[in-house]
């Protein structure tokens, strides 16, 4: 008797493990699956509609509308055979626009990768960075004059004297 309840306490604390650690397997991974998801995923909505990863992509696709440059936000190409997406494809100009957003030894391998294979390639590329926020619809519009046509560089010349929010891209006032 005494035995038979001793085994039955062994199978117990067996069946206990067994689904704890079966329990704790599938919390891992679907907290990975969910944590992998995240970064994938766009929370920032366009004036045309694009959903968009951050607030400097939100800014870059809004005034891209604003100019009235048809874009299309990250259009799959294929850069020395690899597939790669492209922040921004400038169909028109035949232009395409690439934000560095983030930091980090991985990021920095692949925006270098992604710069030499675009120069390989021979593809006409903007290269957008964080630190031209400061200022960032003259930085574009610099940037833009090399590449688009005079209509395009009238519009910038004339946008260029007004202020805009950097935020949402709304036109301020003379007081700003």
């Amino acid at each position: 008797m005494e035995s038979q309840f001793i085994f039955l306490i062994i199978i117990g604390i067996l069946c206990f493990l067994c689904f704890t650690i079966i329990y704790y397997l599938i919390t891992i991974k679907h907290k990975r699956k969910v944590k992998g998801n995240k970064s994938k995923i766009s929370k920032y909505r366009c004036l045309d509609g694009h959903l968009v990863r951050s607030k400097g992509e939100l800014i870059i696709d809004n005034y891209l509308f604003f100019l009235g440059i048809s874009h299309i936000y990250e259009k799959v190409i294929y850069l020395r055979g690899n597939k790669v997406k492209c922040d921004w494809y400038l169909p028109e100009y035949d232009i395409y626009i690439e934000y560095w957003g983030y930091s980090g030894k991985k990021y920095f391998k692949r925006k270098k990768e992604k710069l030499r294979s675009y120069r390989k390639e021979k593809k006409k590329l903007i290269s957008i960075e964080n630190w031209m926020f400061y200022d960032v619809y003259t930085n574009i519009n610099k940037l833009l004059k090399k590449y688009t046509k005079k209509h395009v560089r009238n519009n910038l010349k004339i946008l260029s004297t007004k202020k805009f929010c950097s935020n949402c891209g709304a036109e301020l006032d003379e007081r700003f």
